[in-house]
């Protein structure tokens, strides 16, 4: 007669009710990450709660060893003796030899039972384990491992305690999960598949559905394994009534408009997690709970409870950087992000150096006539004393921007631009431009401020007209940006990052374009080594005069030294020529330069020190740059 055991265990993990195999049927794939879980084929889970770990030795002798682990038979795709290596006290504690011999078996004997639990939790319920350790010094530990044949599942069962009627159309095996008959009978596959189960019935309808209990069958003459789960699938629900508290200044009909289900559509708790995130991108709340209340109502609709506690409206701050052409440089910021209760922002920047003078304003409106779609108000007033021009503009502005999906974003907006600059080509000039932007986004890194992988790429157009003295003038500019990140590690230990623009100015000669609608290119957010503006035609003085073309490309390493310190070797080069299409018979700037990173929980500050490969006569030796965030 074939010989069959049972093993049961609570929804956690598996316990005992035979006399051979235990707890390792089922809970193995624990033994990889935790060690401390790792039993006897004998023990029941108190017993091995209550054994009692090897005391720390005192100062004194120790007996040094090697382990030699050798897997007889090695099974394709299954990594066994990386599995037991990552079990090992042996292996954990090689550094910390034990102080006698009867300590090393110890160790050997409690790793001979992990390599057990790990061989079940394979399905090797066949397998054999043997250790040894010789006389030498240092003493080695042999431990040789057979796996033998592989157990398959033979049946899988889904049993429910709640009344027969109210589940005859949920899952009655495990196959729907991805566990099927002839599968390989490992501890993870049935534990995935129990998980996935659940979360299945909880994102159907069944939002309290709970593992209640787990039966496995083990038959060593047929080598196949039977898997029972008894699971308490609760009431059916739909989606009810929405019940908030905490609020204060923000309103509730607001949250009600991102609520991302309908009353009455069956209940998905996935539909919660979405929710609450949708809820924290407003920036409105320190912390956010969202969860459904403790019973389904009589008409079967679920009310779901978002207890909130709404965050300081008004914030002000303050930032430093320092580059070698515009000399120090702050600024200082005002915002509200709550004007009206509906997440309106309001902000005020204050930005100054000894180059330029900046003030600005912007107002956003999110869900603007649609749920993706958001409202932006802006207007600037600078004041320029820079190599490139001198003197005053303004610009007031609308835009309206919608999220495509969750990287693509797109923009159309119009702009009234006013300019009194006097430039290097030899004039004062007067300008009152209307501009129509359109633009196209791509983002789908992993930080604002310090990306690690993903790629952005950005793509906008502008139409200009409108008057230059007693000239009326019309133009476009095309711009395009794109950078990519990539971390060759398994770690962001190193990455490797690159960026390149794109840009064009046609319609227009170069003097018939205001001084601060020319292209340029040059600084610490461009390229690196040379200064503001820059590279690109010069007049006889050495000032930029701009141009109607640019081209820039970068490349850098940012490597970390320490978790909080890294280093950042880069390469720049670009040019600007007086075309709509770069010549590179006027010649490219080329630059490279070293940087250094601390990072901090806000984001890397950021030191970069560039020099010009190929300088002229006007070029400085050197360019510092002192900033938040990277180059890019």
């Amino acid at each position: 007669m074939a010989r069959r055991q049972r093993y049961t265990g609570n929804s956690g993990w598996f316990g005992c009710r035979g006399t051979h195999v235990g707890v390792a049927a089922l809970a193995g794939l624990l033994v990889a990450a935790a060690p401390a879980l790792a039993q006897s084929p004998d023990q029941t889970p108190d017993a091995a709660a209550e054994s009692t770990p090897e005391p720390t030795p005192p100062p004194g002798p120790r007996v040094p060893y090697t382990v030699d682990l050798t897997i007889a038979e090695p099974v394709e795709g299954v990594d066994l003796k990386g599995s037991i290596q990552n079990a090992s006290a042996l292996v954990d504690l090689r550094d910390e030899p034990p102080a006698t011999r009867l300590g090393l078996r110890r160790r050997l004997d409690s790793d001979l039972d992990t390599a057990r639990s790990v061989l079940r939790s394979e399905g090797f319920y066949d397998g054999t384990v043997s250790g040894s350790i010789d006389d030498g010094s240092p003493a080695r530990v042999g431990i040789a491992v057979t796996p033998g044949p592989r157990y398959a599942i033979a049946e899988t069962q889904v049993a429910y305690r709640d009344r027969a009627t109210d589940t005859a159309a949920l899952p009655t095996t495990l196959a729907p999960l991805g566990l099927n008959p002839g599968d390989p009978a490992r501890a993870e596959a049935v534990l995935t598949a129990e998980r996935d189960l659940v979360e299945r019935l909880r994102r159907e309808g069944r939002p309290f559905a709970e593992a209640a209990d787990r039966r496995v069958a083990v038959n060593h003459a047929r080598r196949t394994m039977i898997v029972q789960i008894e699971v308490q699938a609760g009431p059916p629900a739909t989606f009810g009534a929405v019940e908030y508290e905490g609020l204060d200044r923000v309103e509730r009909d607001f949250l009600d408009d991102l609520v991302p289900w309908r009353a009455g559509t069956v209940f998905d708790t996935r539909e919660l997690d979405r929710f609450r995130n949708a809820i924290l991108t407003t920036r409105l709340f320190d912390s956010v709970t969202v969860r459904p209340a403790d019973a389904p109502e009589q008409d079967g609709r679920l009310p779901v409870r978002v207890t909130v506690a709404e965050s300081p409206a008004r914030s002000i701050g303050a930032g430093l950087r320092y580059s070698t052409d515009d000399g120090p440089g702050a600024r200082v910021f005002w915002e509200h992000r709550n004007l009206f209760g509906r997440a309106e922002s309001l902000r005020f920047n204050l930005d100054g150096s000894p180059t330029a003078q900046t003030a600005e304003a912007t107002f956003d409106k999110p869900r603007f006539l649609h749920p993706d779609q958001s409202l932006r108000l802006a207007t600037e007033v600078e004041r320029s004393d820079r190599d490139a021009y001198t003197g005053v503009t303004g610009e007031v502005g609308a835009s309206l921007e919608r999220e495509l999906s969750d990287t693509w974003r797109a923009s159309v907006g119009t702009t009234l631009d006013y300019a009194d600059l006097n430039d290097q080509l030899g004039g004062r000039d007067k300008s009152l431009l209307i501009g129509l932007p359109v633009g196209v986004a791509r983002d789908d890194t992993d930080d604002l401020l310090n990306p690690t992988e993903g790629s952005r790429v950005a793509l906008a157009f502008t139409p200009y007209a409108g008057q230059m003295e007693d000239a009326t003038i019309t133009f476009g500019v095309l711009d395009a940006t794109g950078s990519a990140y990539y971390a060759p590690l398994d770690s962001d230990r190193v990455v490797l990052a690159g960026r390149a623009r794109a840009a064009s100015l046609f319609g227009a000669d170069t003097p018939d374009v205001p001084a601060n609608k020319r292209l340029y290119a040059g600084g610490g957010g461009s390229i690196r080594g040379y200064g503001h503006q820059m590279v690109g035609p010069l007049d006889d003085d050495g000032d930029p005069i701009g141009g109607r073309s640019a081209l820039e490309l970068g490349l850098e390493a940012r490597i970390k030294i320490t978790e909080s310190i890294g280093i950042v070797p880069f390469l720049d080069a670009g040019t600007v020529t007086d075309s709509p299409m770069p010549d590179f018979d006027e010649g490219v700037q080329f630059a490279a330069g070293l940087g250094a990173r601390y990072y901090t929980d806000f984001g890397p500050l950021r030191l970069d020190i560039g020099v010009p490969l190929n300088p002229r006569d006007a070029d400085d030796f050197l360019q510092v740059y002192i900033s938040l965030g990277q180059a890019f």
